[in-house]
């Protein structure tokens, strides 16, 4: 291809939070190289939209990299925003801008762009998409004069024998930092993140997370809490001093009179694990994020296609997902049961009244474009406003645990519940 001026489009919506889906760790530095490789080209224009207050890390290795980023926050009730638009509204004006582009890079796979590729292409403009392949649309990469997928473009990194227990520490260590307990399954997740997905796809993770961690039992602890693992970085043991000599015998006393000990307080568990106990009660049990999220997508993309019996329902998603793992054994159909109830009462489904549940046809109770955003900011503040009335002091950091094992998406989570903020819910 000859030489060209080169406009990048990135959708953080789409391609970050796929990738991080995957378990892979988004990095824009070796895509913006590739592009380059096989276009022979130079990279004028560089945007990047979508609600970036979720990772302010990649905002600054995005300026770094010579993008304009374009933040977009929710305007509505249902979590939807405006960086689709945007991208296609900035996309068609760079058209008549004094300097002509010859490469549209579209860094997404979201099917919405297809009708920007196809007006694009129209215009003899050359149409490169990328995308994680869970999450591109068939559809749209074929309307692509040529797509590349995220996982080919940023390999995996390999790992043996010398490099997995640096992965481990590493791992544990910043999530030490972050949280007061670490969960097996965010370990795990943040292994996957730092190897690229290298972990997951190794012969380490064969036979289940909790036996590796039992290999390194030198490096790491681990213990359970009713049916959560949790696992810690091993304290080293303190070297025993030199034994010291046997001190005479002493003159005899009168023995004391026996003393009164206070009644041991137990411990009171950490509020988030008190917030799921108290969810769990009201029949709203939060399963591990990731989990969550991909059955939360499989429902809404099966209930797209056709309604479904509520029983059907659960064995179908069960049987799709029956390879996953989580820190309670294997995804079972509880757990696929738990989602459709939150889902139910979140308003993202229906199910037809006057028969048993199980037996009840389910709908699709959403509309419109982005049904996942839709249906996962329905969830979660189902979730929240389960939790108000039953906390004396409500704490979003605390939530945040609760839901994503992290307190990283409080500040979402308060946007989601302005009632709660403005009512003294406490924002740390």
């Amino acid at each position: 291809m000859s030489q060209n001026n080169i406009a990048v489009f990135l959708d953080l919506d789409n391609l970050v939070i796929g990738a991080r889906q995957a378990n892979l760790t988004f990095n824009i530095h070796p895509i913006l190289s590739h592009i380059q490789e096989i276009t022979n080209g130079r990279i004028v224009l560089r945007r990047a939209y979508g609600d970036s207050h979720q990772n302010r890390e990649l905002v600054r290795e995005l300026v770094a990299a010579g993008f304009v980023t374009q933040v977009n926050l929710s305007v509505n009730n249902f979590g939807k925003n405006l960086a689709d638009m945007q991208i296609t509204v900035d996309a068609m004006e760079s058209l008549i801008d004094e300097r002509p582009y010859h490469v549209y890079v579209l860094m997404t796979g979201d099917q919405d762009f297809s009708p920007l590729a196809q007006a694009l292409r129209k215009r003899d403009k050359y149409v490169i998409g990328i995308g994680v392949r869970h999450a591109t649309s068939a559809n749209f990469a074929s309307l692509c004069d040529r797509f590349l997928f995220y996982e080919d473009i940023v390999p995996t990194i390999s790992l043996d024998d010398n490099t997995i227990p640096t992965l481990l520490r590493k791992s544990l260590a910043v999530l030490e930092k972050e949280m007061p307990k670490v969960r097996a399954s965010v370990l795990k997740q943040r292994m996957d993140e730092l190897s690229r997905g290298g972990f997951s796809g190794s012969t380490y993770a064969e036979g289940g997370f909790r036996k590796f961690l039992e290999r390194y039992a030198h490096l790491v602890e681990i213990y359970q809490e009713e049916t959560t693992l949790y696992v810690a970085s091993k304290r080293p043991e303190k070297a025993l001093p030199p034994p010291m000599p046997a001190p005479p015998p002493p003159p005899p006393i009168a023995a004391p009179a026996p003393s009164v000990r206070p009644p041991v307080q137990p411990l009171q568990p950490p509020p988030y694990l008190v917030y799921r106990a108290l969810l769990k009660k009201h029949k709203l049990r939060v399963i591990p994020a990731p989990i969550r999220l991909l059955l939360l997508k499989e429902l809404v993309q099966r209930l797209q296609q056709q309604p479904c019996e509520w029983r059907a329902l659960i064995k179908l998603m069960a049987l799709a997902r029956a390879t996953e793992k989580t820190t309670e054994g294997e995804l079972s159909k509880n757990m696929v049961n738990a989602l459709l109830l939150l889902a139910r009462k979140a308003g993202v489904i229906h199910a037809e009244p006057g028969q048993p549940l199980a037996q009840a046809t389910v709908r699709l109770a959403i509309g419109g474009q982005h049904l996942f955003q839709q249906a996962l900011v329905r969830c979660d503040r189902t979730y929240l406003q389960a939790l108000l009335p039953l906390s004396e002091s409500f704490d979003f950091v605390q939530a945040s645990l609760a839901l994503y094992d992290t307190p990283q998406y409080a500040p979402y989570l308060r946007r989601l519940l302005p009632e709660a903020a403005a009512n003294g819910a406490q924002p740390h």
